[in-house]
């Protein structure tokens, strides 16, 4: 992986009422799920998140559904369900930690429609030692119930980061940011997550040096719907801060770190889907307050501060933003959620309802389920498409293949006198289509469809011909 440093830029994304289905489903704390494939959403009795022993209480979780709003599975950040809620084959052991914050988020694979990333973060109570970390999940494997592919399992990518993991969506409409921030450091850690995997590493360091303090490093981070905006949330009365930072989804870089006053105790944190508002819990407080970040520059926001609830008989824990652009409010230990159900409204008209949401008997947690920013996905489920994972066996249609870029003669794959309305298409190792001709004379000289050089490594062929027959092999790309 290399550093880099890129060139602002704005964009503009989607609301949330133009996303598809892949946030439709929840499971979150002792047991507890929620359906929002209907309106209101339905409570679930058959998850398997639980309070695990010594810790009592879970925080971060994810889950995964298809464009349709079916489950298709969910993790703790130490196990993954698959939709029959059973731990997949190879889906137990993660390297997270589902006491951390955020321990984690399922991003699917940009340019495949049957593989998933699961990015885990450790937690305090294990000091942190686990870091950053992925698994690929197969959701093709073991008969399309999915499982986690071994060579792809508990993969670091960095040292100990703290409890906050967040997705934005690139502004290309297809790669994605993985965010994440440094213990006691004041770095953000931002991974590019593209068709060949991980490809870019920003480091940008702002905003306030973050180490362990009461809570450690608890509280949540957020990204706007529009991904221009991060919020940061650390809950202690000794060194808890929350800060209100800009994010160029062009260049993976956060900047403008904007101090915000609050009582230090602040655990959740949400924006509204038109990105106008800005909503903090507390874990200590019973607290819930707004900022209108219309209001002008960062002493207008400040000013603008509206206290929502006071006094509240508890703490709270993360807020969420669903498909349906209400706010949901996790309250550890009680059996229903509370819910903002206008949060694009100014102050109190907002409209916050303390008991809105029952679990049907289930009870939540400090933590809900961690989606992309905006929900933005692209993949729909497809496993029947031929993707190969290892090296092909059969017998390969024509030898004419070259290393690309292996010397200075050599150096593109070529494949000759192919009949009429054949067609090749090259894939990665991560079954994501590189490039594609419909030629009987076909040559590749490892870049991308778009122009762009693809990384070194195997990627295969498949060729198509007109009687149906498919023949396939591979071509290593040497950089």
């Amino acid at each position: 992986m290399k550093a880099a440093i890129l060139t602002l830029s704005l964009i503009f994304f989607s609301l949330l009422s133009y996303a598809q289905k892949q946030g439709n489903i929840w499971y979150f704390g002792n047991h507890a799920g929620l359906d929002f494939n209907t309106t209101p959403p339905t409570f679930l009795l058959n998850g398997q998140t639980d309070f695990p022993l010594p810790n009592q209480w879970n925080e971060g979780c994810s889950s995964i559904s298809d464009s349709s709003g079916n489950l298709l599975f969910y993790t703790n950040g130490e196990k993954i369900w698959n939709k029959l809620h059973q731990i997949m084959p190879n889906g137990n052991n993660l390297m997270g930690h589902s006491s951390s914050t955020q321990s984690s988020v399922i991003v699917h694979q940009p340019g495949s429609n049957r593989f998933f990333y699961v990015f885990t973060t450790d937690a305090s109570e294990n000091d942190f030692q686990n870091g950053l970390r992925y698994n690929m999940v197969d959701i093709c494997l073991d008969n399309e119930l999915g499982d986690i592919i071994a060579s792809e399992k508990n993969i670091k990518l960095t040292d100990t980061v703290t409890e906050k993991l967040i997705c934005i969506p690139h502004n290309n409409g297809s790669d994605y940011w993985i965010i994440t921030h440094q213990n006691n450091s004041d770095a953000f850690y931002t991974f590019r997550l593209t068709s060949s995997g991980i490809v870019d590493t920003i480091i940008s360091h702002t905003g306030t040096f973050d180490m362990n303090g009461t809570y450690a490093t608890g509280g949540q981070m957020i990204a706007s719907p529009n991904g221009l905006k991060i919020a940061y949330a650390k809950p202690s009365g000794i060194d808890g801060f929350t800060l209100l930072l800009d994010f160029d989804p062009s260049s993976g870089i956060v900047s403008n770190p904007q101090p915000l006053n609050t009582l230090n105790t602040e655990y959740g944190v949400s924006f509204s889907s038109d990105n106008s508002k800005l909503y903090f819990s507390t874990v200590g407080h019973g607290e819930i307050y707004q900022y209108d970040l219309n209001a002008g520059n960062l002493l207008a926001i400040i000013a603008s501060k509206t206290h929502i609830l006071q006094n509240g008989p508890d703490g709270f824990g993360c807020l969420q933003l669903a498909i349906n652009e209400k706010i949901y409010i996790s309250r550890a230990g009680k059996e229903y959620l509370s819910v903002i159900n206008s949060p694009n409204s100014l102050g109190v008209s907002c409209d916050y309802v303390d008991s809105a949401i029952y679990l049907g008997g289930q009870y939540a947690s400090f933590g809900l389920p961690n989606f992309i920013a905006g929900y933005k996905y692209q993949n729909q489920l497809a496993c029947t498409e031929y993707v190969p994972i290892e090296p092909p066996t059969e017998e390969l249609i024509i030898p004419n293949i070259f290393t690309p870029n292996a010397d200075n003669i050599n150096d593109t794959f070529i494949i000759k006198n192919l009949p009429a309305n054949s067609t090749v298409q090259i894939y990665n190792r991560w079954g994501a289509l590189v490039s594609e001709w419909a030629n009987p004379n076909c040559s590749w000289d490892g870049r991308t469809k778009s122009g762009a050089e693809v990384s070194a490594g195997i990627y295969y062929y498949i060729v198509s011909l007109p009687n149906n027959e498919r023949k396939k092999g591979f071509v290593e790309v040497i950089r």
